[in-house]
């Protein structure tokens, strides 16, 4: 059974890699960069063969985890920062994060980050795409298939709940 999933996975590799790639590469401008995260999604695949669930649309799931690694990526770059300050003041207004003692701005971080892993993926999504790739809502209707104003009513969904769920920094 494994080697039939296997052999599942390594066609779908050579028949998608190239879209994969493609749509990996319209997000992160380096190409090698671009391979790691092509790599880490197969990996991540190679790893889930043996997981209890199979996977129902497996071509969906390697897309969701490819975006997945691509939001890894930019978090672990320095434009997180200019994203946490963006998305902090989206959420509470002008807030300088550098004014905030370090204990402070790590804890606020930390938490926003936790907050956005707990959104919906819908949700994650257009927070992601609008405010760390800065993509624009037409951009992303069209790239997600759905209405402009679906997105729009996601990210008010979205930023609502991640006030709430950040509560506690508003008042600083």
């Amino acid at each position: 059974m494994e080697t039939i999933l296997i052999n599942k996975l390594a066609t779908n590799y050579t028949r998608e890699r190239r879209g994969l790639l493609r749509f990996i590469r319209a997000r992160i401008s380096n190409l090698r960069d671009a391979e790691d995260i092509l790599q880490e999604v197969f990996v991540q695949a190679l790893k889930h063969l043996n997981a209890m669930e199979p996977i129902d649309n497996l071509m969906a799931w390697l897309y969701t985890v490819a975006q997945n690694r691509i939001i890894d990526w930019y978090r672990r770059r320095k434009s997180g920062e200019r994203f946490e300050q963006d998305l902090t003041e989206e959420l509470f207004g002008q807030v300088d994060l550098d004014l905030l003692d370090i204990e402070d701005q790590e804890g606020l971080v930390e938490n926003l980050y936790q907050a956005i892993e707990e959104l919906p993926e819908p949700q994650k999504r257009v927070i992601v795409l609008q405010a760390l790739h800065e993509m624009t809502f037409r951009e992303i209707a069209e790239m997600e298939g759905v209405s402009i104003n679906t997105l729009l009513a996601r990210k008010r969904q979205a930023i609502k709940y991640l006030r709430e769920r950040l509560t506690d920094f508003q008042e600083k």
